[in-house]
C-alpha cells in the first residue's frame, strides 16, 4: 500500500494555529488566504482544514482579530465537496470578497467552480454573493467550452460558449437574469452545484446561434426554397476545397406545421454566389425536443443532436465529408454518448464511436465514483456499408444499429 503524503499548511500565524488546535484538534490546516473581508484595519484569515491524514471533505474556517490581536474563529462552512476524494479546495480573501475554489477533476458538469462571500451594507452575516464554474471542452463531436458566472445580490447572469480548437474565433456570451433568493449565509451554505440550480443552469447551444444571421445570399437562398422555415443553426466553412466557404444550414419548419426539420447545404461558387446543394432527410423525427448543433471544420460536416430524460443526456454526432469528383458529402462517422450522473455526483458514460467506411468501432465506458475515474474499453470491427451521402439522410441512430448498438458489458 502507497502512503501518500498529505500537504499542511505551516505559515499561519501563531495564534490562529492555537485557536485552530482548540476548536478542530482532528483537522488540520491544508492551505489558508489573508486579506480584509470586512474592514481595512483588520486582518481575516480564511483557512481550509481537512480530517489528519486526507486532503478532501475540506471545511472553511474563518478567524478574525480580537480586541487583544489574538485570532478567534468567527464561522466555519460545511464541507466543501463531500465524498469527493480527488477534489481540491482552496481559499483566498481580496477587494472585501472570500473565494472558495474547487477543482473537480473529471466532473461532468463542472471541473471548476468559484464561491463568493461577501458583506453587505449594514448586513454583519457573511452571505454568498456570487459564483461563478467552467468546463473545459469535452470530446463530444461537436465540444466547446462552457463558463457562467452570477451575481446573487442582482441577478445578473452571463454564459460563456467558449471558443474551440476547430473554431477559435467564436466566443459568445448570452446575458440573462434570474430570480434573486433570500439571503444563504456562509456558514448555512452546502457548497454543491445543485444548491444553485437556476444560477448555474446552462443555455443550450442554440440559443448562442439566435443572435448570428445568415450571409446575406445565404439567406435569400434559404428564403426562396424553404419558405417559412427557421434557421435554427448553422455553421460556415471549407467543406470540399480550401478557399470557398460553404454553408450548412438547420432549418425548422413553421410552429404549428407538420413539417420535418432539415438540413441544408448553400454551396460556394467561384463568383462568390452559393447554390444550394444536399439537403437532408428528417433530423429529429423520432425527437422533436432534440437540440440540433452544426459545424463545418477541418474539412468534415458534423450534425450533432442532444437530448435528455430521465436515463441521463443522449448525444448522437455524424460526420460527412465531400468525397469523388462530385464532392457529395457522405457518412463517414457516428458516435453516440450517454451520460448520467446523481445528486451524489457519482456518474456513468457509454461512449460509441463508429468509422464507416475502415469498420471500426470502440466501446468505451467512463464510471466516476467518489471523484475517482474508471475507464474500460473494447476495439471491434462491424460490416462495411455502401455509402450513404447526405442527400435524404434521415437522422436516426436506430437505423445504425451495428454502429451504435450498446452491447459492451465488462
Amino acid at each position: 500500500m502507497r502512503h501518500v503524503e498529505t500537504p499542511t499548511d505551516a505559515g499561519l500565524p501563531a495564534s490562529a494555529a492555537r485557536a485552530l488546535a482548540q476548536r478542530f484538534p482532528y483537522m488540520h490546516a491544508i492551505g489558508h488566504g489573508a486579506g480584509h473581508l470586512q474592514v481595512d484595519d483588520a486582518d481575516d484569515l480564511a483557512v481550509v482544514l481537512a480530517p489528519i491524514g486526507q486532503a478532501h471533505d475540506a471545511v472553511i474556517a474563518l478567524l478574525v482579530t480580537g480586541v487583544n490581536g489574538d485570532y478567534r474563529v468567527a464561522a466555519v462552512s460545511k464541507v466543501v465537496a463531500p465524498g469527493c476524494e480527488t477534489c481540491t479546495t482552496t481559499a483566498d480573501i481580496a477587494h472585501h470578497l472570500l473565494s472558495v475554489h474547487v477543482m473537480k477533476p473529471a466532473d461532468p458538469e463542472f471541473e471548476r467552480v468559484t464561491y463568493q462571500f461577501g458583506y453587505r451594507d449594514t448586513d454583519d452575516a457573511l452571505r454568498l454573493v456570487g459564483v461563478t464554474a467552467a468546463q473545459p471542452p469535452g470530446d463530444d463531436p461537436i465540444a466547446h467550452g462552457y463558463a457562467i458566472s452570477t451575481n446573487l445580490v442582482t441577478g445578473a447572469k452571463v454564459d460563456t460558449l467558449d471558443p474551440t480548437q476547430s473554431d477559435p474565433a467564436r466566443r459568445r456570451q448570452l446575458r440573462s437574469t434570474v430570480p434573486l433568493r433570500p439571503a444563504i449565509a456562509f456558514d448555512a451554505f452546502a457548497f454543491t452545484t445543485k444548491a444553485l440550480g437556476p444560477e448555474l443552469r446552462r443555455q443550450p447551444a442554440t440559443a448562442f446561434e439566435q443572435a448570428e444571421s445568415l450571409p446575406a445570399s445565404a439567406a435569400a437562398l434559404v428564403h426562396a426554397r424553404f419558405a417559412g422555415m427557421a434557421v435554427q443553426a448553422q455553421s460556415s466553412g471549407a467543406l470540399r476545397s480550401d478557399g470557398a466557404r460553404d454553408v450548412a444550414v438547420v432549418l425548422a419548419p413553421p410552429p404549428g406545421s407538420d413539417g420535418e426539420t432539415v438540413l441544408a447545404l448553400l454551396l460556394a461558387q467561384s463568383d462568390g454566389s452559393l447554390r444550394l446543394g444536399a439537403t437532408s432527410g428528417p433530423l429529429n423525427r423520432n425527437c422533436h425536443d432534440c437540440e440540433v448543433q452544426v459545424q463545418i471544420a477541418h474539412k468534415a460536416l458534423v450534425v450533432q443532436t442532444t437530448s435528455s430524460d430521465s436515463a441521463g443526456t443522449h448525444v448522437v454526432g455524424y460526420q460527412f465529408v465531400a468525397t469523388g469528383r462530385s464532392g457529395a458529402p457522405r457518412l463517414v462517422g457516428v458516435r453516440t454518448v450517454q451520460a448520467s450522473h446523481d445528486d451524489s455526483g457519482d456518474s456513468h458514460r457509454y461512449v460509441n464511436t463508429a468509422n464507416l467506411v475502415t469498420g471500426d468501432k470502440l466501446d468505451v465506458i467512463e464510471d466516476i465514483v467518489h471523484g475517482r475515474r474508471n475507464r474500460v474499453e473494447r476495439a471491434s470491427k462491424i460490416a462495411v456499408r455502401p455509402p450513404i451521402t447526405l442527400a435524404g439522410f434521415v437522422f436516426d441512430p436506430a437505423k445504425l444499429d451495428a454502429e451504435t448498438r450498446r452491447d459492451f458489458t465488462p
